[in-house]
């Protein structure tokens, strides 16, 4: 098991307030679990708490020993600022740099030439590639168009199979994918 998950209640980053959970669920090496629910249920506040950003205020969350997180979040403004192309930016992450098209044409531009669209498409194969056996994505659909969308289905499709996979959407298409399991969470409580 790579992520153990027991009757897990946190809370927003800065708060002392428990606001999510409890929660208990597991993720295994090649397994892709989904975690939905709506707006202000916790989903994007528990993926915190798994990588150390949001207080547990009681249950566990077990990581097995030695297992590497990656985290693709909503919203990553960083890269917009940064002075280097996507070969760079995969490379700085440890990851393949072999992507599939379209992403092999926009290894040699630079990252804040990009559309979001395109610079998200290049994070998810950055955590599907990057060391590490468990990948966090959360809302990785968020603001693609249509042909981004069918690239990131071909892309978590397609993942190497010994990542365990934690998907926080809303989408329906995205959530049809070969999910092992789904968890649904509402506001407070799971």
């Amino acid at each position: 098991m790579l992520l153990d998950l027991h009757q897990v209640v946190t809370a927003p980053v800065g708060s002392p307030t428990p606001r999510i959970g409890p929660i208990s669920l597991s993720v295994d090496a090649g397994e892709l679990v989904a975690l939905t629910g709506p707006n202000g249920a916790g989903k994007s506040t528990l993926l915190a708490a798994i990588t150390g950003r949001a207080p547990i205020l009681s249950g566990t969350c077990h990581l097995a020993t030695g297992t590497r997180v990656q985290l693709i979040e909503q919203t990553h403004q960083h890269d917009r600022d940064l002075p280097i192309n996507g070969r760079d930016f995969l490379a700085a992450a440890g990851a393949d740099s072999s992507p599939p098209a379209p992403l092999t044409d926009w290894l040699d531009r630079r990252l804040d030439a990009l559309s979001g669209g395109q610079r998200q498409l290049l994070r998810v194969w950055a955590g599907l590639t990057a060391p590490g056996q468990l990948v966090l994505l959360d809302e990785p659909s968020n603001n693609l168009d249509a042909a981004a969308r069918a690239q990131l289905h071909r892309l978590l499709r397609d993942r190497p199979p010994h990542r365990g996979l934690l998907l926080v959407s809303h989408d329906p298409e995205l959530l049809a994918l070969d999910c092992h399991r789904q968890v649904a969470m509402s506001a407070g409580r799971t």
